[in-house]
């Protein structure tokens, strides 16, 4: 049995205006209206987090049904494992931090074969997180404790370069694994290890684990232009689905607007969601709320959309810290054309 879903549009003055919602028909007679949907599988960036909830909240409010699309949204696994699935076709999209994708790339035997689309964050939201009564103030007093992370991780990738920048030997700390991202901020308040990999935007719901003051230590402060997150396809599906791939941009990138406007709305809708296993929506809001000034562009832009130049400064940084090898330029991952 072959199952369709049923959109209809009013044009009015050139822009497509849903007329209705859509209604599932299956085994029926279709007509000139009747859209097949195509589907299309993603991964977050690390589990189900209030960060992620652009791709829940797009999918929630139809957004991507109107594009002809049934997204189906699984939890990420960190950029390292997340591209590792993308390469090996289990998935059509996947969220990817832009420096682990960089320095993945470089690599002599690196993963190639994808193409960076939609950029979600400006800034990259990688930080670790201490309890205040730890003693970590600096980065320097990261040296020689215990640190949470998660495989794969930007946290752990770019540890080497922050360590690097900030001034001090990163040889000595102890990892510790765990690769549950919402357990972290449980290790930290039994004191198993001294700080947690984070990012930023989730400081608020480490807060309300912890139950006690805690130190935030952003990359940022000493890695100032790098780009955080961004949707990415292989170079196939670029090439030869590229209109889906806009698509799902667009409909992506209208969760995430809305989730930068009505963060109390979005938090609601995304803890309604079956995958956030009965988060709190005041805490997936406060994550929305703190993640807006990483999402608006440092320039004159528009929300979603890679600005090449600094995709070029991200790359000398990276190359500046030895990263990367020479050779990498903004072309050889990113797609710009694949969003409107």
């Amino acid at each position: 049995m072959v199952c369709t879903t049923t959109r209809r549009r009013l044009l009015a003055g050139g822009v497509a205006v849903l007329a209705g919602p859509a209604i599932s028909a299956c085994g029926r007679g279709s007509s000139a209206d009747d859209v097949p949907m195509e589907t299309v599988t993603v991964l977050t960036g690390a589990g189900f987090q209030g960060r992620e909830a652009p791709l829940l909240v797009a999918r929630a409010q139809g957004w991507f049904r109107d594009e002809g699309l049934a997204v189906k949204v699984l939890p990420g696994k960190g950029s390292g494992e997340n591209l590792k699935l993308l390469a090996a076709g289990q998935v059509d999209v996947a969220t990817l931090d832009v420096n682990a994708a960089m320095m993945e790339a470089s690599r002599p035997d690196g993963i190639r074969d994808f193409r960076l689309t939609s950029v979600l964050h400006q800034r990259n939201l990688a930080c670790f997180v201490a309890l205040a009564s730890s003693g970590i103030r600096t980065p320097s007093d990261l040296a020689d404790r215990r640190l949470s992370y998660l495989p794969g991780g930007i946290n752990h990738v770019l540890f080497p370069t922050y360590a690097k920048l900030a001034g001090f030997d990163p040889s000595g700390v102890q990892w510790v694994s765990n690769p549950v991202p919402a357990q972290h901020a449980a290790l930290l308040a039994a004191r198993k290890v001294d700080a947690i990999s984070q990012f930023v935007p989730a400081v608020e719901s480490v807060r309300s684990v912890t139950q006690q003051d805690v130190t935030v230590l952003p990359f940022v402060d000493w890695i100032g232009d790098l780009h955080g997150s961004a949707m990415a396809v292989s170079t196939a599906t670029a090439t030869g689905r590229a209109d889906v791939v806009r698509r799902f941009n667009r409909a992506l990138l209208r969760g995430l607007d809305y989730c930068m406007q009505h963060p109390d709305q979005a938090g609601t809708v995304y803890a309604a969601q079956p995958e956030t296993q009965g988060q709190q929506a005041d805490l997936a809001t406060a994550e929305l709320t703190a993640l807006r000034g990483y999402v608006t562009p440092l320039r004159a832009g528009q929300v979603g959309h890679f600005d090449l130049g600094r995709v070029a400064r991200n790359i000398a940084i990276l190359l500046g810290a030895g990263a990367i090898p020479i050779g990498l330029t903004p072309d050889d991952i990113i797609a710009p054309d694949l969003v409107e």
